[in-house]
């Protein structure tokens, strides 16, 4: 399993699976960015904004949802990079704990175990205070990737 070394590995990785995509996605819409790595784990922030927001400008509960869910695919992908595969989640058990208008929420993914087919990682969410907002198990099938089928 190998992890980026560097934040700014992580950031040159994600720019350029980014580039290659051709399109903006979820990841754009939610404006994620890596935001730290080290050697079990790997952080992406997403800042509030109003798109974001639900009525009473806390978080929507999508957005924390993708930021976990983008998180660990990113997370699948960088572990089993040389394997050639993507990650397809199969799975997620999501648990809601807080809310927040502590800007930017932070997820961290980790894998708790992984094979040659599948891969489960684990992320939290949290707040710019460090309070937990999302607790999350997701399961990924490794695939190869291939747009339109």
């Amino acid at each position: 399993m190998a992890l980026p070394a560097s934040l700014e590995e992580f950031k040159t990785y994600v720019d350029k699976f980014a580039a290659r995509r051709g399109f903006d996605d979820i990841a754009a819409t939610l404006d994620l960015q890596p935001h730290a790595v080290d050697a079990d784990s790997i952080s992406m922030s997403m800042p509030l904004t109003e798109p974001l927001a639900q009525a009473n400008g806390m978080f929507s509960a999508a957005a924390l949802f993708g930021a976990a869910d983008i998180t660990g695919t990113f997370l699948a992908m960088q572990a089993y990079a040389g394997s050639g595969q993507f990650p397809l989640a199969v799975q997620s058990s999501l648990n809601f704990m807080s809310n927040s208008k502590a800007s930017p929420a932070v997820a961290t993914a980790r894998i708790l175990r992984g094979g040659g087919s599948v891969a489960v990682a684990e992320v939290t969410v949290r707040d710019a205070d460090g309070k937990d907002l999302v607790h999350s198990t997701f399961t990924y099938v490794l695939k190869e990737r291939s747009l339109g089928k």
